[in-house]
């Protein structure tokens, strides 16, 4: 959005708010509604078991049980316990 020039004749207060606000929710809607669909996209990267703990703010213990109950199973890649960030997205909408 490109202005050149403003002129303000007889204009009153809540006049000048309102195009203000009108503005600015254009202005963020354009840029809040990209960053917001990269945010809900599910995302595989792999993350370590305290990771993983820390993402879904719960004890280590916690995640081995829901591993070993077989809730929230774990990846493991050469001797690594990993988990990936899209399962831990979509077990903390079902857990929630």
């Amino acid at each position: 959005m490109t202005v050149k020039s403003v002129q303000l004749i007889d204009m009153d207060l809540d006049g000048f708010q309102m195009i203000i606000g009108k503005v600015v929710a254009k202005v963020l809607q354009e840029n809040l509604n990209p960053i917001l669909e990269r945010l809900t996209q599910p995302s595989d990267e792999f993350l370590s078991r305290k990771e993983a703990a820390e993402f879904l703010k719960i004890s280590e213990t916690t995640l081995w049980s829901l591993d070993k109950t077989q809730v929230l199973p774990a990846k493991r890649l050469q001797g690594k316990v990993l988990y990936l960030k899209s399962d831990l997205l979509n077990f903390h909408k079902h857990s929630a």
